[in-house]
């Protein structure tokens, strides 16, 4: 696996930490996830919270017709 510079330089950081370290390092990063990946009790993506999407009116002008030339 190629990393760049700054990647080698984080995971050696990360290696060089004690355990109690590490698990607060990846409890802190989880803790991130979950505020930036979860949609607030306002938001949630559910059928009940979209509009209805309206059929679209079918036009004879947009009605695709093979096109003949000489």
């Amino acid at each position: 696996m190629d990393l760049k510079h700054d990647e080698q330089k984080l995971l050696n950081g990360f290696r060089s930490l004690t355990p109690e370290g590490k698990l607060e390092l990846l409890d802190y990063a989880a803790s991130l996830l979950k505020k930036y990946h979860q949609p607030s009790p306002g938001e949630e993506s559910s059928a009940e919270n979209q509009c209805p999407l309206e059929k679209a009116e079918e036009r004879p002008e947009a009605i695709k017709e093979p096109i003949f030339t000489e």
